[in-house]
């Protein structure tokens, strides 16, 4: 292990120089009020300056790792969960199909977001949902298409009966209706 050693330049040993040192600061006389008052204002500019350019520096940063990341931009998203009855709005049973069918029926995405009473981040959210994970959302979102058909087809045929006889029971009313509507006319003549 090499031992430096440190040569001082004048005659006097570092412990005088230290102590030398003391003695004019505290000789010093203190600073005046606005003195005080004019140096913080210098440092909080000096702090503001060194913010901003803190923030130039991160954005730089940031811009860089994002063009060197493959893929989309990540994005936090709060807004789309997955439930039972598949993707949903956060604190409600609205589903991302509902929403892709409003978009889908050429509604603009204001209406579709004043229909549904979404935040603008809450749209946000959902369209770049859909985005970034369009094949999975598009191969559900068929998968939800075909059940509701399947369901309305099992319905309709189980209902089939029940609608004949409602229908039959709808003329026999109107017929009706029509003979008290003769009898009442005659009866005024």
């Amino acid at each position: 292990m090499k031992t430096v050693h440190i040569q001082n330049s004048s005659s006097a040993p570092l412990s005088d120089k230290i102590a030398n040192g003391k003695r004019a600061r505290e000789m010093k006389p203190s600073p005046s009020p606005q003195q005080v008052n004019d140096r913080l204002l210098q440092l909080e500019e000096e702090i503001k300056r060194l913010q901003s350019e803190l923030v130039v520096l991160r954005s730089q940063k940031l811009v860089e790792a994002l063009l060197q990341a493959d893929g989309p931009l990540p994005r936090e998203n709060h807004t789309v969960i997955r439930t039972k009855a598949g993707l949903t709005v956060k604190g409600s049973r609205l589903t991302l199909y509902s929403v892709m069918d409003s978009i889908r029926e050429n509604n603009s995405l204001k209406n579709v977001r004043d229909i549904y009473e979404l935040t603008d981040e809450e749209m946000l959210d959902i369209l770049d949902y859909i985005h970034l994970h369009k094949n999975e959302v598009e191969k559900e979102y068929q998968e939800v298409l075909e059940s509701a058909e399947r369901n309305r087809k099992y319905w309709e045929e189980r209902n089939r009966e029940l609608m004949a006889t409602t229908y039959q029971q709808r003329e026999v009313v109107r017929a009706k209706l029509q003979e008290l509507r003769a009898q009442y006319h005659a009866s005024d003549k």
